[in-house]
């Protein structure tokens, strides 16, 4: 049984706590069961997209990537390093804020999406490729001004190359035709969607040779939703909270392909045994007893199973079989024959 202090000891104790021997004990609010984890919530900047949507949506960037940096490398022939370094769901406001007042803008759609996306390239890493195109090392330093002409001319094979690129990983998925419209060079011109419309920003990290930039990409949130939905649909099942969902439009589509499949279908009157020296002397108008009874029903194959039984005809000059019955051949009904013959 626990000790139980008297009156004494307790005024003993509250004594020795103003005096300052004793430290008054602190609650630990870690330790606390009640104690509560706050995560602050943006209700302006929502996440529309979770975690696992955007898994596959970075994977495919991360291909892009890679093959931009193989293009480039080809291209300048120098050392690339081009790589997705994060994915940020904000509004567009802030995305265009969080860029530099002079900077290089391309904007293009990806048909048939909805709405126009932006590639955004840092300077500093426009002017060391420009630097690197015209025999330099590419680690130039200029002042924050507007491209010229040439300089965008220069440029442009570039930067088309990079949207040839992206509009080959995106057709892994989703068949879209993407091309430039136009570039400018002052964001706050730029009005790809609404100020207050949410987006995705995926950045790259880019050096090439010694230029080194930031590259921002700006998708409006219907454009990866529609790839979304795509990726989910291209692979067979959509995995939520409720678990996996059945997909009826894939399997009209497996039913549709199956419908056009050219099936060998055979008959066979029947089997005879003779001997090797009958074999040789057989000429025409000789005749082979088969084992099959003139009034037994014909097995009619599709490949190398039987699946019907019928009986033999002529329709006008063909000869034909008429199917009386389906063989059972014991074995469980699989899923392609289940669409065959319940196609709703």
């Amino acid at each position: 049984m626990a000790n139980i202090l008297s009156q004494e000891e307790v005024d003993a104790l509250l004594n020795a706590v103003d005096d300052g021997v004793l430290d008054a004990p602190v609650e630990d609010e870690t330790d606390s069961e009640d104690a509560q984890t706050v995560v602050e919530y943006n209700f302006r900047r929502p996440s529309l997209l979770t975690k696992e949507q955007l898994r596959g949506f970075n994977n495919l960037h991360e291909n892009f990537a890679r093959d931009v940096q193989g293009m480039l490398s080809l291209r300048l022939r120098t050392n690339i390093e081009f790589k997705l370094v994060s994915t940020d769901q904000q509004l567009y406001n802030e995305f265009v804020l969080s860029l530099s007042n002079i900077t290089h803008l391309i904007l293009f759609p990806v048909e048939p999406l909805p709405g126009m996306a932006v590639l955004e390239i840092n300077l500093s890493l426009v002017f060391g490729i420009v630097d690197l195109l015209l025999g330099g090392k590419g680690d130039v330093e200029t002042e924050t001004r507007k491209l010229t002409e040439v300089e965008i001319a220069i440029i442009e094979p570039l930067v088309e190359n990079i949207i040839r690129q992206l509009e080959v990983s995106w057709n892994y998925v989703l068949p879209v035709k993407i091309k430039q419209d136009h570039y400018e060079s002052n964001p706050e011109y730029v009005l790809a969607a609404p100020s207050d419309a949410p987006v995705v920003v995926l950045t790259f990290d880019a050096k090439v040779g010694l230029a080194n930039g930031i590259i921002n990409l700006c998708y409006p949130l219907p454009m990866v939703q529609s790839l979304l939905l795509k990726m989910q649909r291209s692979s067979g099942q959509f995995d939520n909270y409720y678990g996996k969902a059945d997909n009826h439009d894939a399997q009209k589509h497996v039913l549709s392909a199956l419908m056009d499949v050219p099936l060998f279908t055979s008959t066979s009157l029947g089997n005879a045994n003779i001997l090797a020296r009958d074999l040789i002397s057989l000429s025409p108008g000789d005749i082979i007893v088969l084992d099959n009874k003139i009034n037994s029903p014909l097995c009619l194959n599709v490949g190398d199973r039987p699946f019907f039984q019928g009986r033999p005809g002529k329709v006008n000059r063909n000869v034909a079989v008429k199917i009386n019955k389906r063989i059972d051949s014991g074995h469980e009904t699989n899923e392609v024959e289940q669409l065959l013959t319940n196609p709703n």
